[in-house]
């Protein structure tokens, strides 16, 4: 009988919008912590968005200024525009320092002025992540990366592009198609609309009520592809309790998440009528144990947040916390639908987070899940140190080298530990697939937070004059997966950056063969491996051009990807000397920051074009030499000296064949 709950819900709604209202209960409206807004109200900025730099060319990087005038230069300028290139007045727009430890209280804003212009001074030389938002307004991203480009260096300027947002909206209406209220609707972005998948390992949610029509509207979304899904439980409303909480979430239209239809979002537009019928099934229980490790570590005990994901798509499905004061570290998540999932259980201070359980796939099939054990390891760390070497004598010489001078110091260098993914079929962590960190001034660098498990050490540029030439591991930590002739040589010992001051030493190394690189390692849990060094060189070559895509059918360029691979045979298993890319929509590419030599340079398609991270070609020695083997074919070869600038340069797809 419909009668009780239809009263409930009746009740429940109107105490909802008599407190709040019902067009203000919006998740995306939050306003950002530690963010002092000045200025008119209708550009308070509300939710940190990233920016993109302004470029010209194939460069993404501004030319190199003098590293003295840079480090004391202390500021970011920029504007901030928007759909057509208006100036967007009064917005606040924030710097964020990326460096470990940093917090919201070293965050500097600036308010643009009537032209959108704006200065953010006062910074240290270091790496800032640089946003604004306006309600309703989504970033501008890269249409290679599909990803807001967000990252830059004081005395560097940046274009803020600011776009309207995409809409859904539509009703809800349970089984008899009378109209549901107050029930929480979702919408995930599972795909952007070159088919890439979220960067990250979560799919990210805009929510809204429906309001006593049953209707909802959902704005400010990111250009892609959705899945809508209504009810279920839902955390991002406070404290008022759904009488929809219990239930199984509803997909658009009426379906499970493994049949939903999904709903393309573009900039500006309203996607309309995407109506749900609700299913009003009983969602099912997935319970168990939290078992921790002894003695936790930071201040006291620490609570534990248990979250469950689909396993298709990193669309978060539930989660639960355990309280330090729990008797029996159980936890219980409510309102699961029949499906595959992965569940994960983090455990952390106000230090951040210092232990996770292993991830594990639960499938649920018409009845609840019960004993699971999620046992938590703490996670474990790797530091270095990071040289930067000036060039040769010989090479300072060249015509091309002589204003092409590195101004990057060692802590506007990201370093990163990317997490190899587990096998078809495997859970995926939810926690630490990429770990950043930024040197401190002399080179010295942390990566925190890992998980036990492979990773590839990456390091990202901000200077087009600097290659990273090597790096260099501890014997212990080197992967079972490095070929025999990379693992020959025993790791030296980490050198501190300051020794990269003494002219006739440096340049004694940079003109020395650079050792055998080790870039993919090993870490166990709690582990704190130590004696990285990471070399950036001066001299970086750069070539761009275009893909001239010949045949009867041929594909997207977003499925396509450019490939430079070491023609010299002693830097056949260095990971370091291989270079990839994907093309933009016309067929051109670009590829900076390359160690000079000789390369064989290859177009292909590529196996996971949908994926926004994918994994590079060369991780594994058979997946190399395959690539070696398709560009020897195509023969199609570049030499590149040092700080030389290659443009216009043509490769084929398909390439020919021999």
């Amino acid at each position: 009988m419909k009668t009780p709950r239809v009263l409930v819900t009746t009740l429940f709604a109107l105490a909802l919008f008599a407190a709040h209202g019902a067009q203000t209960c919006r998740a995306q409206d939050a306003p950002a912590p530690s963010v002092v807004i000045e200025g008119p109200p209708k550009a308070q900025a509300q939710t940190p968005v990233a920016s993109q730099r302004q470029v010209s060319g194939a460069s993404t990087v501004p030319d190199a200024a003098p590293k003295s005038a840079r480090a004391a230069a202390g500021a970011i300028k920029g504007r901030v525009v928007g759909d057509a290139g208006e100036p967007l007045a009064a917005i606040t727009v924030y710097a964020t320092p990326r460096a470990s430890g940093a917090n919201s209280r070293s965050q500097r804003t600036a308010i643009a002025d009537d032209e959108g212009n704006f200065t953010i001074g006062g910074l240290e030389p270091g790496l800032y992540s640089l946003g604004a938002s306006l309600p309703g307004y989504v970033p501008e991203v890269d249409p290679q990366t599909g990803r807001p480009s967000s990252t830059y260096r004081p005395g560097e300027t940046a274009t803020l592009r600011l776009v309207r947002g995409g809409v859904i909206t539509g009703a809800v209406t349970d089984p008899q198609g009378e109209p549901l209220v107050a029930v929480s609707v979702r919408a995930f972005r599972v795909r952007d609309l070159d088919g890439r998948a979220p960067s990250g390992p979560y799919a990210f949610s805009n929510e809204d009520r429906t309001d006593d029509r049953g209707v909802y509207r959902i704005y400010g979304l990111q250009p892609g592809v959705y899945v809508l899904l209504a009810g279920g439980s839902s955390n991002s409303f406070g404290p008022f309790v759904s009488p929809f909480g219990g239930d199984a979430p509803t997909f658009y239209p009426s379906s499970t998440r493994d049949t939903a239809a999904e709903v393309t979002v573009r900039s500006g537009q309203d996607a309309a009528g995407v109506d749900i019928r609700y299913r009003d099934e009983p969602g099912h229980r997935i319970t168990g144990k939290i078992e921790t490790p002894a003695p936790q570590t930071g201040d006291g005990p620490n609570s534990v947040s248990v979250s469950l994901f689909y396993a298709s798509s990193g669309v978060q499905a539930g989660s639960a916390f355990v309280l330090p004061n729990s008797s029996n570290n159980s936890f219980s998540l409510e309102a699961v639908g029949d499906g595959d999932y992965d569940i994960q259980a983090t455990s952390g201070s106000r230090d951040g987070i210092n232990s996770t359980s292993v991830p594990q796939r639960v499938t649920v099939r018409g009845a609840d899940v019960t004993g699971l054990r999620l046992a938590l390891a703490p996670l474990a760390s790797a530091s270095g140190t990071l040289v930067i070497e000036p060039a040769s004598e010989q090479d300072r010489a060249r015509d091309a080298c002589k204003n092409s001078r590195a101004s990057q110091l060692p802590q506007e260098t990201l370093v990163s530990a990317l997490a190899e993914r587990p096998s078809k079929g495997q859970a995926l962590s939810r926690v630490s697939t990429q770990r950043d960190a930024t040197p401190d001034p002399s080179g010295a660098f942390t990566l925190r937070n890992l998980e036990q498990g492979r990773y590839r050490l990456a390091l990202r540029l901000f200077d087009e004059a600097l290659y990273v030439r090597s790096v260099q591991l501890p014997a212990t930590s080197l992967s079972y997966a490095t070929s025999p002739s990379t693992n020959s040589a025993a790791a030296p010992n980490a050198t501190r950056a300051g020794s990269a001051s003494q002219p006739a030493a440096a340049a004694q190394r940079a003109s020395a063969p650079a050792p055998p690189s080790r870039d993919i390692f090993d870490i166990k849990s709690g582990q704190q491996l130590n004696g990285i060094t990471v070399r950036l060189a001066e001299g970086a070559a750069f070539l761009s051009g275009h893909v001239v895509a010949e045949g009867p059918a041929i594909p997207p360029f977003a499925q396509l990807r450019v490939y430079l691979v070491p023609a010299e045979r002693e830097h056949a298993d260095d990971t370091l000397r291989f270079y990839e890319t994907t093309p933009t929509a016309d067929g051109t590419f670009s590829l900076k920051n390359l160690a000079p030599g000789r390369y064989l340079v290859l177009a292909r398609l590529t196996d996971d074009a949908s994926d926004a991270a994918p994994r590079p070609a060369f991780w594994d020695a058979d997946s190399r030499a395959r690539l070696r083997r398709d560009a020897e074919s195509a023969n199609n070869a570049v030499e590149l000296q040092p700080c030389q600038r290659a443009t216009d340069f043509n490769v084929r797809f398909p390439p020919p064949s021999k």
